[in-house]
């Protein structure tokens, strides 16, 4: 009897050794997962974070900028006016015909100069703005395909 219970007490350890290194490797790969799965989490709320923060730095860019457009096309709006208003005075006060046609001619070719220059200028601070509105973006968009190709190389 006395061989039957150590039988049955090595039985018993060996069980419970054998239990307890299945529960532990077990327990160290559930840790091992939680950890990755809390990592992942937060390098994409890091990650959303950063896409938010880009479309603001956007959107802000993009406010300025049709600020900066707004204001130069009601300056221009402005000066156009005053120069009209002053070749509409000059027009009132020629003596012929033909120093109302000429001066009427050259107010229209300045204006006309005047008009595709402001244009070439707003055109240019239009392609600034977009530029600046879609940096943060584009930003964005490389580190998703960095992030992309880091995850396909894991």
């Amino acid at each position: 009897m006395a061989t039957t219970a150590k039988t049955t007490t090595r039985a018993a350890k060996t069980a419970t050794e054998a239990f307890e290194q299945v529960t532990s490797g077990a327990n160290e790969a559930v840790r091992e997962n939680i950890d990755r799965s809390i990592a992942a989490f937060s390098e994409a709320s890091s990650f959303g974070k950063q896409n938010i923060e880009a479309w603001v730095a956007s959107a802000a860019a993009a406010q300025k900028g049709f600020e900066v457009i707004s204001a130069r096309t009601a300056a221009f709006q402005k000066e156009a006016l005053e120069k009209h208003v002053a070749a509409t005075k000059a027009l009132m006060t020629s003596k012929s015909v033909q120093e109302f046609v000429e001066k009427q001619n050259d107010y229209a070719k300045t204006s006309f100069e005047a008009y595709v220059a402001e244009l070439t200028s707003v055109s240019d601070l239009v392609q600034g703005v977009a530029k600046e509105t879609i940096a943060p973006i584009n930003d964005r968009v490389n580190a998703v395909g960095h992030l992309i190709q880091t995850t396909a190389a894991r």
